[in-house]
């Protein structure tokens, strides 16, 4: 029975799949409590203080929480083998994370304390070794900080030899500890760190603290109104795939043969002006794994904090302008976990682990930063989910500022929420419970290749662009020329009629069955019993499993209009307002959402959609986990060595082949760049990229 509660509540921080070397992201406090269990809630509510005490860095505060949190686990032992018949519980934060830091603080006294309680109750045997790793750790704490306080300005990488110790991982893991709680200051020295004391006379000044207040100036949220889908114009697409089956992929390849030379030129009649060396202090830092390209240039992104001659931070961003010039690069004194960059906009918004929000202009200058954790609606949201204070930032998938920088944008599980720079909140919108609507018009499992959509519009007679209403119009005409019912004698017409059903099938994404009455997607309201019965017991399936998550979102171009994705494969217009506008349905969550003012561009893992209004202009096709460069005058798609650049609407110009990965593309001097990490292509003959 445990173990399948285990499964039905564990949520992790990695879309589903279990980080490797961590413990499971399953915490006690996400199992149903037993009625009346007094010591079981008393257990939660102590726990979930401490862990945001420990996520906040007050490890003393967590260290008091920890000994509260102590007192209530033989309580809760107790209370659950009365109910349910045993104690199979993976994962106990006090004697996990409480322990390491208890370590840390040297307190060697709550250690024996735990594993006194630990030794007392049979079904807590098995953390007995746990325990004793702590108490190790607490001797391996205060040796290192000798070590450290003796050979200032050592390598990270000697440590270990310096306090003889073999387990080189578990010592850089106590060096990380120590740094979190002010101890030690680490400063980047290439692949490692030089380590000082932090009271030393040559420790650098400590970063910023990350903790801010909220800027909210209001303390009630606005109503979240669900949108009604059913009232939208909507826009069903073929679907996209949400990966290509590894056969089709192969095919590609083979259609992209490697490169010759460094660089190739395809289906073009570009020339390639020059290959060049990029000298090594100008190479890419591959530090700034991330790229998100704006109107303003390039932004790159080192999210790890491991970029070159920085010393030790977060986290650091750079941005090169139109011509590919460096025009600033920065360490920030928060770290990274969310990021929205507004293809037309000028500046970047991030949000920490932490919680908390900045947003930046073009020359990395701070505009505002504010505490989502203290916001109103995520208040409410935790009440909504029970969520625990160090899981918030998984609930919390997007931000986005807006082009002029008045706004910004989050989303909580299937909330969005738009709030102006001054703190007021805008408007909330809430995505209709997934499971609680079905679609009239089933979703389709066929997908295929922009060829075979291809295919699909030449059996209908049509050519791109195309909106659904030209299908329908079309679907009707033909199935009145084909129907068997209007052609006895024929025995063509019911093959030609299966081939016109299989074509709308991929051109509207909507199940074979449901196409001959296919009048557009209408919804209705269909919500089950949300309880069911296993093994004799009864449960209810959590709200949160239902809902329709909010992956992506992004302010359209003009007219502070929003864009949100969710992981039904649906993307929601909303106005200024919070109110719907319009729906496409492309079966799969976009990691791009780009909208030009004149084109929509729909990004997923394995598709490109342009759109313009409700008329699909293109469809391309996407290996290799490709990226987007929108210009003014096209777009580019980035895959691991090709650049296919295309014309605004979507009409293929020609492609860039390299030998190695590509790192950069940019325009100077009406040529286009292409840089892998070593080597520069300089291409003439690529249409301007701005007016």
């Amino acid at each position: 029975m445990l173990e399948f509660l285990r499964r039905l509540f564990a949520g992790d921080d990695n879309g589903g799949r279990a980080q490797q070397g961590t413990a499971p992201d399953f915490e006690l406090g996400n199992l149903p409590r037993p009625h009346g269990a007094e010591v079981s809630d008393s257990y939660f509510d102590s726990m979930s203080r401490m862990q945001g005490a420990i996520a906040r860095r007050d490890f003393e505060g967590a260290a008091r929480l920890i000994h509260e949190n102590l007192t209530y686990i033989p309580g809760l032992v107790k209370e659950t083998c009365q109910q349910y018949g045993s104690f199979d519980i993976p994962s106990i934060p006090s004697l996990q994370q409480g322990g390491k830091v208890l370590a840390l603080l040297g307190d060697g006294d709550g250690l024996s304390r735990m594993h006194e309680i630990v030794k007392g109750i049979p079904e807590l045997e098995r953390w007995a070794e746990k325990i004793e790793e702590h108490q190790y750790d607490l001797r391996l704490f205060q040796t290192i900080l000798e070590a450290v306080a003796s050979h200032p300005n050592c390598l990270q990488t000697d440590v270990k030899d310096l306090v003889d110790e073999r387990n080189g991982h578990r010592v850089a893991n106590l060096i990380a500890y120590l740094e979190k709680a002010g101890r030690i200051v680490r400063m980047r020295e290439g692949r490692t760190y030089r380590l000082v004391s932090s009271g030393a006379t040559d420790a650098p000044a400590a970063l910023p603290t990350e903790r801010v207040k909220s800027h909210r100036a209001d303390t009630k949220p606005p109503t979240a109104h669900e949108i009604d889908l059913s009232s939208l114009s909507y826009v069903p697409l073929p679907r996209a795939p949400l990966r290509w089956e590894e056969k089709q992929a192969n095919r590609e390849r083979a259609r992209v043969p490697e490169a010759k030379d460094h660089f190739e030129v395809r289906d073009a009649d570009w020339r390639i002006e020059a290959i060049e060396p990029i000298p090594a202090e100008a190479r890419p830092d591959p530090a700034f794994r991330q790229f998100h390209p704006s109107d303003s240039g390039l932004w790159m992104i080192d999210d790890l904090g491991k970029a070159e001659g920085l010393g030790s931070i977060p986290a650091s961003a750079l941005r090169y302008d139109r011509k590919g010039s460096l025009a600033f690069k920065t360490g920030l004194h928060h770290g990274i976990y969310r990021i929205g960059v507004h293809p037309l906009g000028k500046g970047l918004i991030a949000m920490s682990k932490s919680c908390v929000v900045h947003a930046y202009d073009d020359s990395l200058v701070m505009l505002f930063e504010t505490a989502l954790d203290r916001a109103p609606e995520t208040q409410a949201l935790r009440k909504r989910f029970g969520i625990a204070d160090d899981q918030l930032k998984n609930h919390i998938r997007c931000v986005a500022l807006s082009p002029t920088a008045e706004r910004y944008l989050f989303t909580t599980v299937d909330e969005a929420w738009c709030v102006d720079v001054h703190g007021n909140g805008l408007w909330g919108a809430r995505l209709p419970i997934k499971e609680g609507w079905t679609q009239v018009a089933s979703p389709s499992s066929n997908t295929g290749t922009s060829d075979e959509v291809q295919g699909a519009l030449t059996t209908f007679g049509l050519s791109l662009p195309v909106t659904p209403q030209d299908l329908r119009r079309r679907y009707r005409e033909l199935a009145k020329e084909h129907h068997p019912d209007l052609n006895p004698g024929n025995p063509r017409s019911e093959e030609r009629m299966k081939e016109i059903n299989l074509a709308a099938e991929v051109l509207t994404g909507i199940d074979l069955i449901a196409v001959p009455s296919y009048m557009g997607a209408r919804y209705a309201r269909e919500m089950g019993s949300s309880e069911f019965e296993v093994e004799g017991f009864r449960f209810s399936t959590s709200e949160i499993h239902a809902v329709d998550w909010i992956y992506a979102a992004s302010f359209a171009a003009r007219g502070n209009s929003v864009y949100v994705a969710g992981y039904s494969g649906r993307v929601v217009l909303v106005d200024h307002n919070g109110q719907g506008v319009r729906a496409y349905d492309i079966g799969s969550v976009p990691r791009r959402i780009i909208d030009t003012g004149d084109y929509l561009y729909l990004l997923t893992d394995t598709r490109l959609y342009v759109l313009h209004n409700d008329s699909l202009h293109a469809l391309i096709d996407v290996f290799d986990g490709g990226d987007l460069i929108i210009a003014q005058t096209g777009f580019g798609l980035i895959e691991k060595k090709r650049l296919r650049w295309f014309r605004e609407d979507g009409r293929y110009l020609g492609s860039v082949v390299s030998r190695a990965p590509l790192r950069r593309v940019y325009s100077a001097d009406n040529k286009m760049i292409v840089e892998t990490r070593q080597r520069r292509a300089v291409v003439q003959g690529v249409p301007t990229w701005w007016n």
